[in-house]
């Protein structure tokens, strides 16, 4: 078996458990088995059990011969569209968990509605997610780089899905609301005018920070992974 194939399971492994494990029903029957600190530390576990060893079977097997992020600027269009997708995904990645979201199932009883970021997708983490496998996937062409990056992609995409359907059954005025006013993928509420953007609304420190990591990963980013 091939190390993308492999990459490719580990993927299939931690969606699958992960979807199971917070499918309302099975997340139900395990919480009044367990009670809700024993299952959130199973949650975690299968969850580190799985992802561990995908990122472990990536970096091991890939190609030692990356491309340098400076060396992108040759290639005509692709340097800005990797750079701005980097910058968009770590900004919603460091966004996402600087205000309460009423979508996460941790976060399932706050009312703070959609503002921030949320005006802009109401999956922060998960579009950050997966702008950030669609960029690599701009700039990495190997197999094992395929399967590592587009499975994050989709992975992204299916888990913000399915996080959508599991809210739509509670069928919770707010939450009907909610989902009326906010996106799915970023900036479509805003481009429809269901929303607007409030840069005001977006913490400075939080952004402050996005771009700080974003420099550290443009500066490092050779020399740390290749």
């Amino acid at each position: 078996m091939g190390p993308a194939i492999t990459v490719l399971m580990w993927w299939l492994l931690f969606a699958g458990t992960h979807t199971a494990l917070s499918h309302p029903p099975i997340r139900a029957r395990l919480v009044n088995r367990l009670g809700e600190r024993a299952f959130l530390g199973v949650y975690s576990l299968v969850a580190f059990a799985t992802f561990i060893p995908l990122v472990s079977t990536y970096f091991g097997n890939r190609s030692s011969q990356a491309v340098p992020l400076a060396a992108l600027a040759t290639a005509p269009g692709i340097w800005w569209v990797t750079i701005l997708l980097m910058l968009l995904a770590i900004s919603l990645l460091v966004l996402a968990y600087s205000r309460l979201n009423p979508v996460s199932s941790l976060m399932e009883k706050s009312s703070s509605g959609a503002k921030g970021m949320l005006r802009i997708t109401r999956h922060s983490a998960f579009m950050g997610l997966a702008i950030f496998g669609l960029a690599h996937l701009f700039v990495n062409h190997s197999a094992i780089d395929r399967a590592f990056f587009g499975g994050m992609f989709l992975y992204a995409l299916l888990g913000a899905a399915h996080q959508d359907w599991r809210r739509r059954q509670s069928k919770k005025p707010e939450l009907q609301r909610f989902f009326v006013e906010t996106s799915f993928f970023p900036f479509v509420a805003i481009a429809t005018g269901r929303n607007r953007f409030e840069p005001r609304e977006l913490r400075p420190i939080a952004l402050i920070a996005a771009i700080v990591i974003f420099a550290l990963v443009f500066a490092f980013h050779h020399r740390l992974f290749g």
